[in-house]
């Protein structure tokens, strides 16, 4: 036998992963998912709002309008899931697209104008105009 030992010289190809492997490749998914996630959220919530900031500043011009044939701000309300558009009657505003969101607007005595924009989520945006402050909470 030419002076090798049987049995000693065997060779295993090793296929999938073993246990230790397969709980650092769970151990690195949990932290990237645990970081993904709260940036994601604040990211889709930075634009939800980038998007009522933005009906606002369109309902500015309505109200603008009114203020010069008028002398006074509009008031009322656009809940379109509610049915109430006074909003509309009162400025002739409404919202680009079916967002969902309500709208509720004060107005005091042709200096000011207060709206609040109330989301399906419980999301409230509230912005003094014509500077567009943000509400005092």
């Amino acid at each position: 036998m030419s002076g090798l030992i049987r049995g000693t010289c065997t060779t295993r190809t090793r296929t999938g992963f073993s246990l230790l492997e397969l709980l650092i490749a769970l151990a690195i998914v949990a932290v990237l998912v645990g970081v993904a996630v709260p940036v994601y959220r604040n990211y889709t919530d930075t634009a939800r709002d980038a998007t009522l900031l933005k009906q606002m500043a369109a309902m500015a011009v309505f109200q603008e309008d009114l203020k010069l044939r008028t002398g006074n701000y509009g008031a009322g309300v656009y809940d379109a899931n509610a049915g109430i558009a006074t909003l509309s009657e009162a400025i002739g505003w409404k919202p680009s697209g079916a967002d969902g969101v309500a709208y509720r607007v004060t107005a005091t005595r042709g200096e000011t104008w207060t709206v609040t924009a109330t989301a399906q989520d419980g999301r409230e945006i509230c912005r003094i105009f014509p500077a567009g402050t943000p509400c005092l909470e």
